[in-house]
């Protein structure tokens, strides 16, 4: 009787990292990681800090940052607070993303239910929706601010802020 291997493809775990049903088209298996974003500004334009939590499928935080980024406005450090964990994620192996933000009004504009009304949020609209090609899959959602996890990314920020801005 010979012995034959097996594949088996459907939910795998690795290092923490969920096998999402399918591989890419060199064999590799798709690798999916959430990440809750914030953005915080004290004034409107005023001292603004932005944060995020990386977590693997099976729910581990893997990786957490926050900084102070200067001057802004609140929606601008929201997205601010999106890129910058895109570019966080780039330095991993994922294809599918699933973006967690409590700004309805940036997760909106970048489903393409409300338009960016100035040049400045255009370019800030532009920048997130040409990440959308760099994933298999990429996925912005409104989370309420009630979920431990944006709670999480709002005291990360809001500490930021503490350290560079006493009150």
């Amino acid at each position: 009787m010979e012995n034959k291997p097996r594949v088996a493809i459907a939910a795998q775990r690795l290092s923490g990292f969920r096998f999402v049903y399918g591989f890419t088209q060199v064999g590799r298996a798709l690798i999916e990681l959430s990440v809750y974003t914030d953005g915080a500004s004290r004034g409107n334009p005023g001292p603004s800090a932005i944060s995020y939590a990386m977590y693997d499928f099976t729910g581990n935080l893997i990786e957490k940052g926050a900084k102070c980024i200067g001057k802004h406005t609140n929606s601008e450090a929201e997205y601010e607070a999106l890129l910058w964990a895109t570019e966080k994620v780039r330095e991993r192996t994922c294809d599918h993303l699933k973006l967690f933000s409590d700004s309805e009004f940036m997760v909106k504009q970048i489903n393409g239910k409300y338009k960016a009304s100035n040049e400045r949020m255009k370019k800030y609209l532009a920048l997130a929706l040409a990440n959308k090609k760099l994933f298999t899959a990429l996925e912005v959602r409104h989370m309420p601010r009630d979920n431990p996890r944006i709670q999480l990314v709002d005291q990360l920020a809001n500490d930021a802020l503490d350290r560079e801005y006493p009150r």
